[in-house]
């Protein structure tokens, strides 16, 4: 199932300049999601990260993973949380392996690792050009 940008705003509360998921890939409810993001070079934070040599935040992509997990957990639970507000938790063993610069195009990965109650762990991971370049786990829960 592939979602496009007006679906996704279906789902997240996030908005331009904050929204960070441009496509969804696949999605296998209650278990995976697949999506996109490109870092378009006109995005408001590399006029200051970094001047002279633009770099995107790690914690942006980060929030793109956290988006793309709240939309997988949206989509999975919508009869129940659909409308609700998001929460980020926990961001644990974040790992950076290579610099996202502008005009990079990533693949985007979310798994539901455990949900008890409201609280989800979430395994994200970003690739650019089948590397994996980002990993976190998240813990989200979604606000009643």
């Amino acid at each position: 199932m592939e979602l496009n940008i007006d679906e996704i705003k279906k789902y997240l509360p996030h908005r331009d300049p904050f929204l960070f998921v441009d496509k969804v890939t696949d999605i296998n409810i209650g278990n995976d999601i697949d999506g996109e993001i490109t870092f378009n070079e006109n995005l408001f934070f590399f006029k200051g990260h970094f001047p002279d040599r633009p770099v995107v935040p790690g914690v942006i992509i980060v929030e793109s993973l956290a988006q793309l997990g709240g939309l997988l957990i949206y989509k999975s639970f919508e009869n129940d949380l659909l409308g609700k507000d998001p929460a980020l938790i926990a961001i644990d063993s974040a790992k950076f392996k290579s610099p996202t610069l502008p005009g990079d195009k990533l693949n985007i990965k979310a798994q539901i690792l455990k949900s008890k109650l409201n609280i989800f762990k979430i395994k994200g991971q970003a690739f650019k050009s089948d590397k994996l370049i980002v990993e976190a786990n998240i813990t989200a829960t979604i606000l009643k």
